[in-house]
């Protein structure tokens, strides 16, 4: 389903495209409906976007996106985001990382689940992908460009994804970053020191803004939650109740609160865009059945195939406009 947050139509008379902006919002294993449209664009050889950003699950779609590797996003999520090497409550009890970022990222190196980072780069061109991180020293969010190194840009899908409390210090990133900051106007190419980052959600979850801010005028969102959902997040409930129960950790409760503050904000930013912009969202037509975290396969294949529809009935209703 597609929601429309403009002031007027498409002005076919334009002979200048507007800056196209693609937004893939996080979510977990949520991701699978966003792995569903890309696939489906990719099928159609669709992609007219000038700048990507992502968040944590976002991120990683947009990378297999720009990659071609039609179908890998969703053997990645609903193959090994569910083996139990992955998740487990149990290694948080003994002071291990709940989520095992580091062997599911390995996994891209090489083998079947390898990600071809020279073609997403060869694809990106001069054009500009965005993943956002946040600093865990001082919960600034960051909008942070691979180099085209393989292992660099894999240490930022990383970053990018490292929830507090399930992967618990985060992923340390070299000082030297092509970066921006949320409350910046311009991009800074040094970032004085390294630090750990973590999951771009909780300061910058869904960057629409952004992607205004950097000149895009057609900004397209592919959203991970229910249609009706204008309040907390599923994620932020879940892991708040993990929190709770745990007695872990109250520096968490502060980064949840941020990020409903930043989701809010990005809210009412779509629900009342400025006259110049215009912002597409595509959400499931029905409910998404997948969660953050312990998906049945199912469900998973379900929500895949609700994006492969999503995806198509975008093309339908608006390639030629989005074009213009």
């Amino acid at each position: 389903m597609l929601l429309l947050s403009s002031p007027s139509p498409i002005n076919p008379g334009k002979t200048t495209r507007s800056k196209m902006a693609l937004i893939a919002e996080g979510g977990g294993q949520r991701g699978i409906f966003t792995a569903g449209v890309l696939d489906a664009w990719l099928e159609c050889e669709f992609d007219p976007f000038d700048l990507f950003i992502g968040t944590s699950a976002g991120s990683q779609n947009l990378t297999s996106f720009l990659s071609g590797q039609k179908g890998y996003a969703k053997r990645f999520i609903s193959e090994l985001s569910r083996r139990k090497r992955f998740y487990q409550l149990g290694r948080g009890l003994v002071g291990g990382n709940i989520v095992d970022l580091d062997w599911y990222f390995d996994k891209t190196i090489k083998g079947v689940f390898a990600l071809d980072f020279m073609a997403a780069t060869k694809s990106l061109g001069q054009r500009e992908l965005l993943i956002t991180a946040t600093n865990s020293r001082n919960r600034q969010g960051y909008f942070l460009s691979p180099n085209g190194d393989s292992s660099n840009w894999r240490q930022l899908l990383k970053a990018s994804s490292a929830l507090p409390f399930l992967y618990k210090q985060g992923v340390k990133l070299a000082p030297r970053l092509n970066v921006s900051t949320v409350k910046q106007t311009e991009a800074s190419v040094d970032y004085p020191q390294a630090d750990f980052y973590l999951d771009g959600g909780l300061a910058a979850p869904l960057p629409v803004r952004e992607s205004y801010r950097r000149g895009a005028r057609k900004i397209v969102v592919i959203r991970t939650v229910n249609e009706d959902l204008h309040t907390q997040s599923a994620w932020v409930r879940n892991l708040k109740s993990w929190v709770y129960e745990s007695g872990y950790c109250p520096k968490i409760v502060g980064y949840l609160v941020q990020h409903e503050h930043a989701y809010q904000q990005e809210l009412t930013f779509i629900d009342n865009p400025p006259e110049d912009v215009e912002i597409i969202q595509i959400f499931a037509k029905d409910n998404l059945q997948s969660k953050q975290l312990s998906s049945t396969y199912m469900d998973l294949q379900h929500d895949y195939r609700a994006g492969i529809a999503a995806g198509n009935a975008f093309l339908q209703d608006n390639k030629e406009g989005v074009l213009k």
